[in-house]
């Protein structure tokens, strides 16, 4: 059992595009999987990301990546949505 949780939802203006976001961030998996457990799914047009871990630096660190990688799928979803 970890000590530590965290779930983040995210709507999105469509469920395509809570779907492409999902799938794109499920390729990766977590680098310590004793450490840390992701699951990604999605609610309609929501992303739901769950984080458990057994310290909170690692939560913050894996938080904080797929943030980032969140961050960029949106901006690449926006440029081709605008083509």
């Amino acid at each position: 059992m970890f000590e530590h949780q965290l779930s983040i939802k995210i709507p999105f203006p469509e469920k395509k595009y809570a779907e492409i976001a999902a799938r794109t961030l499920n390729v990766d998996n977590e680098l310590k999987q004793d450490i840390i457990e992701r699951t990604i799914t999605t609610d309609k047009n929501v992303l739901i990301i769950n984080f458990e871990s057994s310290n909170a630096k690692s939560l913050r660190t894996s938080t904080q990546n797929i943030m980032e990688l969140l961050a960029l799928i949106t901006k690449t979803m926006g440029e081709f949505n605008d083509k």
